[in-house]
């Protein structure tokens, strides 16, 4: 129990403020009970002295026997109070009166008073005058009675118990009340600093207070916002670092992919000029007719210039210090272009070449790769037809973009091999039969200047044959 009031701010405010209330309660009706009677008594006091004082002075104007009625009304007035007259001998005398005749007279039989008990009155004030016709020193004590102030201190003691369950009841109210007021926004404030520290940050302190704990739930308002800007600013940075590292180990990756599809493809005609060479240094069996196999090595070293100057191609254009150049060319006139290079081959093969090309159409970015783009495009349309087959090149202008469309018909594609196509050193010929198909660079160069250009891209089967889409920002 002492355990669990001791984890609880309610529990401590509140026992500690009804402590304290209870405390106070009790010395101000202890303060009260001491006080109270004293002033009531000396209110008496001070009202009998001013009484007496009135008694004397009109009596020491007039003869004994004349102040007997002054006598007689006072004790009237004053039935609670002790009157005791002395004379100069201190012989107590009877008090002048109307019923009596004879002054003075000796008291005999001792002291008259009402009471044995010297508690039952008040201090006692002594008044010392003669009358008028004497010279006698008479000596007047007037005692005010304690009943009245016993009587308060009777009530007081009386309701001590009533006042001692109220002070409780009012306390333990007083204090919940109070307790209630000053842990709410403390316990409000600890609730949402766990949540805090538990980088939840969906909360909001209640800001309607002036004081210190207003201030202090603004500023947790103010610190969540910021943390939680904070934390989002870092999870986004995060997050991008992860992207970035990722594409950076498939950048990795795809270039370990492709020096190492590079030396497969470099391995195999380097081994067979260098067995070639070796037959005809050894004039072994058909390797003696060297004319024949030098005219083999030829072709094959051709074909491994041009694989070459493909990678180097590639590698220059994913070197980071070399940018695409911008300049703005027709972009039509260079498309026009593409019948003539290939004229030999479309004749031979009796393909039917059909242009849809929009007149001076503009675009900027790198002419020479853009043609080398174009080139790959044309030459697979030109390679993969079979003969008497159509090809369509068509190029349109819309809404500030370019889009180009090579078509080649009576051929079609796998689908599967479909994404694969832009891949280094693939082929759908997977005989990689260099009479069938090219070193599989083509499609990989031209994705990678499109991509320089920010174009979108694709390969699809149509109805009627393969067609390549390309969509360009002027």
């Amino acid at each position: 129990m002492i355990k669990k009031v001791r984890s609880r701010l309610f529990a401590k405010i509140f026992i500690i403020t009804m402590l304290l209330t209870s405390f106070c309660c009790m010395i101000t009706y202890a303060v009260i009970s001491w006080i109270v009677p004293k002033t009531y008594s000396t209110t008496l006091d001070e009202g009998l002295d001013e009484a007496a004082n009135t008694l004397i002075s009109e009596i020491e104007n007039m003869a004994p026997s004349e102040s007997g009625k002054l006598f007689d009304e006072f004790i009237l007035n004053n039935s609670d109070v002790l009157l005791q007259l002395f004379d100069s001998s201190d012989n107590e005398i009877e008090l002048p009166s109307q019923s009596g005749s004879m002054f003075p007279v000796i008291v005999t039989g001792g002291v008259a008073t009402e009471s044995d008990d010297p508690a039952a009155y008040r201090a006692t004030h002594r008044y010392i005058f003669n009358f008028a016709d004497s010279d006698e020193i008479y000596t007047l004590t007037v005692a005010g009675s304690a009943q009245e102030v016993n009587l308060l201190k009777d009530t007081l003691a009386g309701i001590f118990l009533i006042l001692f369950l109220v002070i409780l009841l009012v306390a333990a109210l007083a204090s919940f009340l109070y307790s209630q007021y000053v842990t709410k926004p403390v316990l409000r404030i600890s609730s949402a600093s766990k949540k805090m520290a538990n980088l939840d940050f969906n909360w909001k302190c209640e800001e309607n207070r002036t004081d210190e704990l207003g201030i202090l739930a603004h500023s947790l308002n103010k610190m969540s916002r910021r943390l939680s800007a904070s934390m989002t600013d870092l999870k986004n940075a995060n997050e991008k670092l992860k992207a970035d590292i990722e594409h950076e180990r498939e950048l990795e990756q795809a270039q370990l992919d492709f020096f190492s599809a590079v030396s497969h493809e470099l391995k195999t005609p380097i081994t067979v000029i260098k067995g070639q060479t070796e037959g005809m240094l050894l004039n072994v069996g058909d390797y003696q007719n060297r004319n024949k196999y030098l005219k083999r090595s030829l072709e094959i070293i051709n074909t491994m210039e041009s694989m070459v100057q493909e990678i180097l191609t590639i590698a220059r254009m994913k070197s980071f210090k070399i940018m695409p150049a911008k300049e703005k060319f027709c972009f039509s006139d260079m498309l026009k272009q593409e019948y003539v290079l290939f004229e030999d081959l479309i004749v031979q093969k009796g393909l039917n070449w059909i242009e849809n090309i929009t007149s001076d159409i503009y675009m900027t970015g790198d002419k020479m790769l853009m043609q080398k783009a174009v080139n790959n495009l044309a030459s697979n349309a030109v390679s993969y037809s079979p003969e008497n087959s159509s090809i369509y090149l068509t190029a349109l202008a819309e809404e500030g973009k370019i889009r180009l469309e090579i078509e080649n018909t009576g051929v079609h594609i796998p689908d599967a091999d479909l994404p694969k196509l832009f891949d280094a050193f693939y082929r759908v010929d997977h005989s990689r039969n260099k009479k069938t198909g090219g070193s599989g660079l083509g499609l990989y160069i031209v994705k990678t200047i499109l991509e320089q250009h920010q174009a979108q891209y694709c390969i699809e089967n149509t109805e009627r044959g393969v067609l390549f889409t390309v969509q360009l920002v002027t």
